[in-house]
């Protein structure tokens, strides 16, 4: 069975993974801009603007905005979670930078279908990153199923499912699928092996 992490590591995780995506994290209870956005996506009908603000992560170009402190547990982020949460969010920058900031953008806040295709994508990370961690994996429709808190249609959940459930094939078969998972498992088996499952450990 693998460790869990320390709070050291989590906090070098994230530090690295900025590092190498030039990015910075920002506490999202205490930005502005948030609040509007929060507003802005609770009027379009994604979801209610404390929903946002309390329990999602937020990434707009190189800034991710973060409803915890990376490093410091709480009861809906464990410190797993958060280093899990760090890959979901650097593979939405890299989904940034292959289709261009403002294009990103448009296409996640105007249209169900592309948030839904953006959100399966970067949930990848999470099957990959919790396959590496604990060797099972997860199940494709419980990621699925989060989509409905983004405000997206029931074909979109289905899609997205289908998405999960290929990729499920390919990191059980022990291949890494997304970029941001790449580099983030070759920093962790670098600077902390032991969070690795090893079978028959």
């Amino acid at each position: 069975m693998a460790s869990d992490p320390t709070a050291a590591q989590v906090t070098a995780f994230w530090d690295a993974m900025q590092a190498r995506y030039g990015t910075r994290i920002i506490d999202k209870s205490s930005a502005a801009e948030m609040r509007l956005v929060g507003w802005f996506l609770e009027r379009i009908g994604v979801l209610d603007a404390a929903t946002f603000l309390e329990r999602f992560t937020t990434t707009i170009g190189r800034r991710i905005y973060v409803p915890f402190t990376p490093g410091t547990p709480t009861p809906r982020h464990g410190l797993w979670s958060q280093m899990v949460i760090c890959v979901h969010e650097h593979q939405h920058v890299e989904q940034q930078d292959r289709d261009g900031a403002f294009a990103f953008a448009l296409r996640y806040l105007t249209s169900r279908a592309a948030r839904a295709a953006y959100e399966a994508d970067a949930y990848r990370c999470n099957l990959e990153l919790h396959h590496w961690h604990t060797g099972t994996i997860r199940s494709p429709r419980e990621l699925a199923e989060r989509l409905r808190s983004y405000g997206v249609r029931e074909a979109d959940i289905d899609v997205a499912e289908t998405t999960l459930i290929a990729a499920a094939r390919t990191v059980k078969a022990g291949s890494l699928i997304t970029p941001a998972s790449k580099v983030a498992v070759a920093w962790l088996r670098q600077h902390a092996p032991e969070l690795e499952h090893r079978s028959g450990a």
